[in-house]
């Protein structure tokens, strides 16, 4: 980052590239990131997605399920990309329908044992990864940049 940084700089003196510092480590650190929890979950047999739901319904913790509408509202993705990944856990033994007591024409989504049972063994895999990805953090620089990140995100945070 710091050679695009320089050669902006050398190319356009009169910008403040400035901003490319801390959102071009941002961006890196996100994708290598990602990778390394694809390369985590991928001998799970799971999809950062398949992740993603099956970790949701684990914290969730409803007994009786949880409305695939609004487990496609946690995960930012639409209904149809959601029921794809739900046909996918389905078929997989991870995660069953039930129809939902309370509205006829709807359905509530639960884990199964083995879907809970890869649901925690995912999130160990992901765990493991998240902590070699900060390895080179001490708990107070960790405690830091989680503080400044969360102060960035405050603008997009839909409860603040």
């Amino acid at each position: 980052m710091d050679h695009v940084v320089d050669a902006w700089r050398a190319r356009r003196p009169e910008l403040d590239t400035s901003p490319l510092e801390v959102v071009g480590r941002l961006l890196l650190c996100a994708h290598h990131l990602e990778s390394a929890l694809v390369a985590a979950l991928k001998p799970l047999g799971l999809s950062f997605g398949d992740f993603d739901v099956l970790n949701t319904l684990r914290r969730i913790g409803a007994p009786s399920g949880t409305n695939p509408r609004e487990l496609a509202r946690s995960s930012l993705i639409t209904s149809g990309a959601m029921t794809a990944r739900l046909d996918r856990l389905a078929n997989a033994g991870l995660v069953e329908r039930a129809p939902d007591p309370t509205d006829r024409r709807g359905v509530l989504v639960r884990l199964t044992d083995s879907g809970t049972r890869l649901a925690d063994e995912a999130l160990t895999a992901v765990l493991a990864a998240d902590e070699r990805f900060l390895e080179p953090l001490g708990p107070t620089d960790r405690d830091q940049a989680a503080r400044l990140l969360k102060r960035l995100l405050e603008p997009y945070d839909a409860t603040a």
